[in-house]
């Protein structure tokens, strides 16, 4: 890594620290307005990640100009991602009790008949889902989250603290463990949450997202398909007045008729259409920012398939 590089890194994790205790003596609505400022503030900063939240929408609904309605929804997608993060920096002081008053919850029911049988949570980055998690670690429901580590060993290790401020645990993953403690985790019948909206180096196939083909990661679907656990989607949306709804969605009838290999894309299409119909709706709660169509699918040879 370039000393230059280094640098930055160290830079980006004291400021994080710095706004951290800074959080620690606002109102936790006054830190959420806070955040947003600062997310507008990035927004017209940042041309490099403004342009590319343009380029990703409109490759997404097949437009070929930002139009003002557009453009809010991708302001507004920056302003939200700085709410959130103000908020995941104030968590290590909310006390947990007031979770009840922030958060509120649609089908909690499919998750108290599944709670014998464990739980597979499937979501993307969408809205505030580290507060998800710590709500859910509230509620009674020992989670789990399997987290590719971030880009700075020092911000991932305070990541995965404030997660476990609240009984969240992180899996590392891609480390020689996890493996083990994903097997561990389905044995013991608890939740493990799995976020698969992004592309990332795993193993992975293309499906449909947004009229695209988009490389997923499979490892949901092969998780499902093997293991007795429920599988549920669920999101959490932040409201008009910054409070937040978690809702959970019926457990998911898997398709099953294929063979293995077939089954995981079947699987995984389906997964991924219930994010993208959840993006469409609140389009503005989405991480624009992120490469999801970076991988190319291959061009195969004409008369292969």
């Amino acid at each position: 890594m370039s000393p230059m590089k280094q640098v930055s890194r160290l830079v980006v994790f004291v400021l994080l620290k710095g706004v951290s205790a800074i959080t620690r003596l606002l109102p936790w609505r006054v830190g959420t307005v806070l955040g947003g400022w600062i997310g507008l503030l990035f927004f017209f900063l940042s041309k490099k990640y403004r342009t590319r939240s343009f380029e990703n929408y409109k490759l997404a609904f097949g437009v070929t100009e930002i139009d003002s309605q557009s453009y809010r929804i991708i302001r507004n997608s920056f302003k939200n991602l700085g709410k959130s993060l103000m908020e995941i920096l104030s968590l290590q002081y909310l006390k947990p009790d007031q979770i009840d008053s922030l958060v509120s919850w649609e089908g909690e029911e499919y998750l108290q008949q599944a709670k014998e049988e464990g739980v597979l949570l499937i979501t993307g980055h969408i809205g505030n889902w580290e507060l998800m998690g710590a709500a859910l670690a509230h509620k009674g429901y020992p989670i789990h989250a399997i987290a590719a580590p971030l880009y700075d060993a020092r911000i991932n290790r305070w990541i995965v603290h404030l997660r476990a401020l609240f009984r969240v645990g992180t899996i590392n993953r891609g480390t020689p463990s996890s493996s083990r403690k994903i097997l561990e985790i389905l044995r013991k019948k608890e939740m493990l949450a799995l976020l698969i909206d992004q592309d990332t180096r795993v193993n992975g196939v293309f499906v449909p997202f947004f009229n695209q083909k988009a490389y997923t990661p499979t490892g949901a679907a092969q998780l499902a398909l093997r293991s007795s656990a429920k599988t549920m989607i669920a999101f959490i949306t932040r409201l008009p007045d910054n409070r937040h709804c978690i809702t959970i969605q019926k457990p998911v009838s898997l398709f099953k008729e294929g063979d293995l290999k077939r089954n995981i894309e079947a699987n995984t299409a389906l997964f991924t259409s219930r994010i993208e119909a959840h993006i469409r709706t609140y389009p503005d709660q989405w991480v624009w920012m992120h490469q999801r169509w970076k991988t190319k699918q291959p061009v195969l040879p004409e008369g292969l398939s």
